[in-house]
């Protein structure tokens, strides 16, 4: 019982800080993975590249390598642009989770063999960047608002339907 009511403690942790971090980022709507991690580099202060690469079918269909000048995503060329995108927002998820510890990895290259804790914060966190995302593109669509992170009066009386 303690175990469950501590992770449920930690994803929502992590929930609510990736959707901090999402409002801070202002991303435009739809949500573009590159400019994600283009805007979350710059507001970290170390780049983030993604490579897209044709990584071996059996294999991870992802990783982060970080360096100590930047991290790069490489990710599975050869699936479709949704499975990029997750991929893509997963590894997202290590950056998120690393940055929320207090750093990054020690040393640098590739990062394969991650604790079910950290793959499972990963996916909480690609999870709600995601969910913020549709909602945000949900909302843009259906009240005709630009941005629909920018907080304004109207977004506070008539958006506030409990989903951020």
């Amino acid at each position: 019982m303690r175990d469950s009511r501590q992770g449920r403690s930690r994803d929502a942790q992590l929930q609510a800080h990736s959707r901090r971090l999402m409002r801070r980022l202002e991303l435009p709507v739809p949500l573009d993975p590159a400019e994600l991690c283009e805007r979350l580099g710059e507001d970290r202060g170390t780049p983030i590249r993604l490579m897209p690469w044709e990584l071996p079918v059996d294999g991870p269909f992802g990783m982060l390598i970080s360096r100590p000048h930047e991290d790069a995503i490489v990710y599975q060329s050869h699936t479709t642009k949704a499975h990029q995108a997750h991929i893509i927002l997963h590894e997202v998820g290590h950056i998120v989770a690393y940055d929320l510890a207090g750093g990054r990895p020690t040393e640098a290259g590739p990062h394969g063999c991650y604790s079910d804790r950290d793959e499972r914060d990963a996916e909480v966190i690609a999870s709600t960047i995601m969910r913020h995302a549709i909602t945000l593109g949900r909302r843009a669509q259906r009240y005709g608002i630009d941005e629909p992170w920018q907080p304004s009066v109207y977004n506070s009386l008539v958006l506030t339907d409990g989903l951020t």
